[in-house]
């Protein structure tokens, strides 16, 4: 199983020690783009999905973003095994 896959089960699990950096990780590789927001905070967007701030100070991120973060795996066509 590759670092994705095991990054991907992660969020999945719902493990609260996902850091900031795994969830911009994950972010591009779904093909979010980030617009510059300035300071210690990332937006990300992709068309027809909700946008996504990362605060890159925060870590582990808020249980909040996990969830954010899991619906946008679901669009994706991820599933939860």
């Amino acid at each position: 199983m590759s670092k994705h896959d095991k990054l991907i089960q992660k969020i999945f699990k719902g493990k609260v020690d996902v850091t900031p950096d795994e969830a911009v990780k994950i972010l591009e590789t779904l093909g979010f783009v980030t617009s510059p927001s300035g300071g210690s905070h990332l937006t990300f967007r992709k068309a027809n999905h909700q946008s996504i701030t990362i605060v890159l100070t925060q870590n582990p991120i808020k249980p909040y973003l996990l969830e954010k973060l899991q619906g946008a795996l679901i669009n994706e066509g991820y599933r939860n095994d």
